[in-house]
Parts: structure tokens; sequence; C-alpha cells
């Protein structure tokens, strides 16, 4: 008696899913590769994104302080006197050291203190820093607190330049003994200025930059005392 005959049966053979795993494997590879170049390509670009912040914070900062710059000298901490704005290469800083008093500090909470601020901007082991002090005439154990803006700043160059459109390395200048009046020497501030760094991702960068024009000066009725007008101020 013949058996009875049954329908053929589709599917695969066994070549044709080794040949699917293998096309599926090769995709899933494609896919991983481009997606880990998405992810690096992106990390790269967060990496830049912090640097430009940085860099862009630290001109910004920069830019700031030296748009509020005004002519007020103060005392050190021993006592002896510091004019408005001073630049010159320091051996103790290990560089160039800028340093001038600013307005324009806030003051939100109404502590006791000056709306001025003395600053110090200076390049310390390839970091460029801001210091600042709570008060301008300083007592001996008053201390700057430093603000650490910018890493791989490899030099730093500025020059200032005076109202006869003549640029100076050092601030004062070397002509600072023909003023007679000690006061306007003490408050004395070049017209411009240019920094110049080297950073070790971006290459050279510089920024020129105009100091605010001074205010006219007030002549002082209480002159009896023999002091500059500049002292005892808080």
């Amino acid at each position: 008696m013949p058996l009875p005959r049954t329908e053929h049966q589709a599917g695969f053979t066994l070549l044709e899913v080794l040949i699917a795993i293998a096309l599926f494997a090769l995709l899933g590879l494609g896919t991983y590769r481009m997606l880990e170049a998405v992810l690096r390509s992106d990390a790269a670009t967060l990496t830049q994104e912090q640097y430009l912040r940085e860099l862009s914070r630290a001109v910004w900062a920069f830019e700031r302080d030296i748009q509020q710059i005004t002519p007020r000298a103060i005392r050190d901490n021993f006592g002896d006197e510091r004019v408005a704005f001073i630049a010159q290469h320091d051996s103790k800083e290990g560089g160039m050291v800028l340093e001038f008093t600013r307005s324009g500090w806030r003051n939100p909470t109404g502590l006791p203190r000056a709306e001025l601020q003395r600053v110090r901007w200076r390049l310390s082991d390839q970091h460029l820093e801001r210091l600042y002090w709570v008060v301008l005439d300083r007592e001996v154990d008053s201390q700057p607190r430093i603000q650490r803006l910018l890493d791989g700043v490899l030099d730093m160059q500025l020059r200032y330049q005076d109202e006869n459109a003549t640029w100076h390395q050092e601030w004062p200048p070397y002509d600072r003994a023909r003023v007679v009046d000690p006061t306007v020497a003490a408050e004395r501030l070049p017209r411009a200025l240019e920094i110049t760094f080297q950073h070790a991702r971006y290459g050279s960068i510089t920024r020129l930059l105009r100091l605010p024009d001074p205010l006219p000066r007030r002549e002082t009725a209480n002159t009896h005392d023999g002091l500059p007008p500049w002292a005892g101020r808080q």
C-alpha cells in the first residue's frame, strides 16, 4: 500500500542561516564602529568646548578688570605707597606681574568693605592667576585670595601706551621722574595696554585694550595735614 504524499515544507538551509548571521554580525559591527566614532567625536567636542569656555572666561575676566580701572593708590603690607597701576617683572613671582585698583566690586550682602578692589594678574607655573585683596590699604597680615583662571599658558607679555602714544614694557615708565606732582604720578594710568600670551593649545593670543578715560581730578580743600588725597581712604 503506497504511503500518502506530504506537501513540501519551505525552510532555511544551514548555509542560509550562517550567511544571515554573518550579515547581521557585520551590520552590528559597522553600527558599533559608527556609534563609537560619534561618541569619540562628541567627547572631543565637549573637551574643546570646555577649553574654549575657560579661555573665554579668563579673557573676559581680564577685560572686565581693565575696563574698570580707577586711579586709586594704596598702602602695601609694610605701609609703603603702591601706585594705582603697576606692571613690572617680579623675580619672586617668577614673571611679569600686573597690579591695579578697579571699581565696581559688587557687595550684595552689604559687607563692611569698599566697592574698590585691588587685583593682581600673574603667570605662575603655566597657570594664569588672578589675585585680589578684601581691603585696599593692607595690614601686615593681609593675604590675597587666588583664582586660577587658565592653564597651559607658556608665556605672557604686556606693554603699555602712555598719553603720548609711546609704548613701554613696564609701568610706571622711566619718565615718571618728569612728573613733578607725586599725587599725579601715583594716579597715572596708561592709555591702553596690549597683552600677548602663548597657550599650549591655541598658540599666540593677543588683545589690545583701551583703558577708561580718567575722571577730572578734584582739588581737595583738606590739604593742611600734608597727606596725599588717597591716604586714609577706605
